[in-house]
């Protein structure tokens, strides 16, 4: 089995087009690592298209842990609410870890935005095929048992999906897999292409200097 889980904050109930894909495959279960302020709506849509709820008011990294610790797979798929698998995802990831993978990720596609979000795409797979460590939006995926050994995510709200991506790849090998993962534009659209995509390398600069995910977060929300 793979369980799927979805971080869920403030974002809107799930789309028919998000669940495709989910519905589609056999034996993946869905869950919500939700944080209690979430609306109660948006918490029972998330029940009525067939996902566990787990409700926690920790950091983000600290809810993925929770949710995780009451999925059943072998295979824990982290998913972005904006990030809508391919077709067929379950195969692709059945047979990664088969062929020997640790984790891995699916290539990050923006699902519109132009010319200049195809070329965010593009340095994206460059270097995600230099560092071995998949970002958030790439929709990762591990193997339960390594998980559970590198002790989860860290307890951080933002960079907690690179922390267990760098902790990862000593472990064994990333699987980076060819299908796309499409990922909403909105925040690169709202903000500007240019901008944003700055302010994240920035954000990912400094964090590696030494700054706190925690101050990194509240940035990173306000803009």
């Amino acid at each position: 089995m793979i369980s799927v889980v979805v971080p869920v904050r403030g974002e809107a109930p799930p789309s028919a087009r998000f669940l495709a894909p989910l519905r589609a495959e056999p034996l993946v279960e869905l869950l919500v690592a939700a944080d209690a302020s979430a609306p109660a709506a948006t918490l029972a849509a998330w029940r009525s298209s067939g996902a566990s709820v787990v409700l926690s008011a920790e950091p983000r990294g600290s809810r993925l842990n929770a949710a995780a610790s009451a999925s059943l797979g072998e295979t824990l798929l982290f998913l972005h609410a904006d990030t809508i698998l391919p077709n067929g995802f379950g195969v692709l990831v059945r047979r990664a870890i088969r062929g020997g993978a640790a984790g891995g990720a699916f290539r990050l596609a923006f699902d519109g935005g132009g010319p200049a979000l195809r070329f965010v795409a593009t340095v994206a797979a460059l270097r995600t095929a230099l560092t071995r460590v998949p970002y958030g939006d790439q929709a990762p995926f591990v193997r339960r048992d390594l998980f559970a050994r590198l002790g989860g995510f860290p307890p951080w709200p933002l960079l907690e999906e690179v922390d267990l991506g760098r902790r990862l790849r000593k472990l064994g090998p990333i699987a980076l897999l060819p299908a796309r993962a499409l990922t909403s534009p909105r925040r690169y659209l709202e903000r500007g292409v240019t901008r944003t995509f700055l302010e994240n390398w920035s954000i990912l600069l400094r964090w590696r200097l030494g700054a706190s995910p925690f101050d990194l977060a509240k940035e990173y929300r306000t803009k």
